[in-house]
């Protein structure tokens, strides 16, 4: 039996409101587009054009002609065989992380310093070898590349250093770079995946309140008819640039969700598309953001309801704080929505990502905890088997009253599937771990981070296909992996 149960703050009818203030808000209030060309295609598709304000508004008929169009399901794949993920309503929840901090938490002194293209790549590494991230993504922005190049260069970097399927953020490339981008997705596409896509695109095109910039947008539109699977970002933050009140920062966002579906589906039909804002509400003590808040919870858990009314895949992400290290404050935060998340149903959780400080940097140690954490909720999620085996009567009826069942070929026969089993946690006697100091949980995490990043093998890509790339980006950084040695 299938443990996963829907957490559900609003109720039906509240999502059809919402979708309805949503709609009413394309309609009659329109969005601001800065790139000409998306103006062109909302234009061709029927959107009703004000030129003196940049202003479309977008017809009810148009939302729900993209909506038909957008498909529900969609596969990608990791270099070997049984890496395929499968993005679709009523799946299991896929893991793994997001967000760009160009700061990263020192694995050896634990100090805040610049992130660097050598960072990456172990976080790459780290990130292929925990059991649980389903996803690799980009996981921080490394500051010695020049940002023209760090788009395409993460890719390279993400291709070369890990064999699961892969995200990209789409953040530092200018218009006349962004083509080198699709150059060499197509080239891997075709060259290593097996003509397979393999890749997701998280693009931010949108600038709440309802504006479209023009550089991502164009983006967006080229990922589009490229057939590159994309997720562009809404991320209004409720008493800023968005209503105060969740229900009102509910409708503004799924409204950009919904422009931004309305044009990758005029651009290209079909394109797969994930429902994936990022909503966050203000610290009204000092005008900034706070990502970990319960409210910031309750808006992702709803945004995935408004996906599933619409039948489309989406992202949530949770595992995030504000705190500014791994203290008590990153624990309770980290571990709030996690669960809550996994249960709404929805697509992709975004729970692996190592941030500390409302994303504004990452820790190695985080990453590992983080893992920990989705082991433990992926076997909340997975319930209480009941096959006729395990309810054990026969065993229970030949143990009887006063016997012990440890010793059972049933109890190993069942153990490992039906028990999570921590990396981290100390779950030892207690005399025998004041012994032994026994390591705390973060430093285990420290530990067991320089473990995989050091002996975590992961075959590169061939020779021919990187001297193919290195023709795409002679002004880029094709970095030689890093010695073991200084992790190990």
């Amino acid at each position: 039996m299938n443990g996963r149960r829907m957490i559900m703050p609003l109720k039906r009818r509240n999502v059809k409101e919402i979708h309805s203030v949503s709609v009413k808000i394309l309609d009659n209030v329109g969005i601001m587009v800065e790139s000409e060309e998306a103006v062109r295609i909302l234009h061709n598709a029927g959107a009703r054009i004000i030129p003196e304000t940049k202003r479309v508004c977008i017809p009810p008929a148009l939302v729900e002609d993209a909506l038909r169009k957008a498909p529900s399901s969609f596969s990608i794949c990791g270099r070997e065989e049984g890496l395929t993920l499968e993005f679709k309503r009523g799946s299991k929840p896929l893991f793994g992380g997001s967000g760009v901090p160009s700061i990263i938490h020192d694995l050896e002194t634990g100090k805040r310093r610049d992130a660097t293209l050598e960072d990456y790549i172990y976080i790459v590494r780290l990130l292929d070898g925990l059991s649980n991230v389903d996803l690799v993504t980009d996981s921080c922005t490394f500051c010695d590349v020049a940002g023209k190049n760090r788009d395409i260069t993460a890719l390279f970097h993400l291709a070369n250093n890990t064999k699961k399927p892969l995200l990209l953020h789409i953040t530092f490339s200018r218009e006349e770079d962004f083509g080198r981008i699709i150059d060499m997705t197509d080239l891997l596409k075709k060259n290593i995946f097996s003509g397979r896509p393999f890749v997701i695109f998280r693009i931010s095109p949108m600038i709440s309140p309802l504006r479209l910039d023009e550089v991502h947008t164009n983006h967006l539109i080229t990922a589009a008819r490229a057939d590159i699977p994309v997720c562009p970002v809404s991320a209004p933050q409720a008493g800023m640039n968005a209503p105060v009140t969740l229900a009102g920062a509910l409708s503004l966002m799924n409204a950009e969700v919904l422009a931004l579906l309305v044009v990758t589906q005029c651009a290209h039909p079909s394109t797969p598309f994930i429902y994936g804002p990022y909503p966050e509400v203000t610290n009204f003590l000092t005008g900034g953001t706070r990502i970990a808040s319960a409210e910031a919870l309750l808006l992702n858990i709803a945004a995935n309801q408004l996906a599933e009314y619409y039948g489309l895949p989406n992202w949530v992400t949770v595992c995030r704080t504000d705190s500014k290290t791994l203290d008590i404050q990153a624990g309770y935060e980290n571990s709030l929505g996690a669960l809550p998340a996994a249960l709404s149903g929805a697509t992709y959780v975004s729970a692996i990502s190592g941030l500390l400080e409302s994303a504004l940097s990452l820790s190695f140690e985080k990453l590992v905890i983080d893992d920990e954490i989705i082991g433990m909720v992926k076997r909340i999620s997975k319930g209480i088997q009941t096959t006729k085996d395990h309810y054990a009567y026969g065993l229970i009826e030949s143990i009887g009253p006063g016997g012990t069942f440890l010793a059972e070929r049933h109890t190993v026969d069942h153990m490992r599937e039906e028990y999570f089993f921590p990396k981290l946690s100390g779950i030892s006697d207690l005399n025998k771990r004041a012994e032994q100091e026994t390591p705390c949980a973060l430093k285990n995490a420290n530990i067991r981070a320089k473990q995989i990043i050091a002996s975590h093998s992961i075959p590169p890509l061939p020779d021919s296909i990187v001297k193919k790339i290195t023709r795409l980006m002679p002004d880029s950084t094709i970095a030689d992996t890093p010695p073991e040695s200084k992790r190990a």
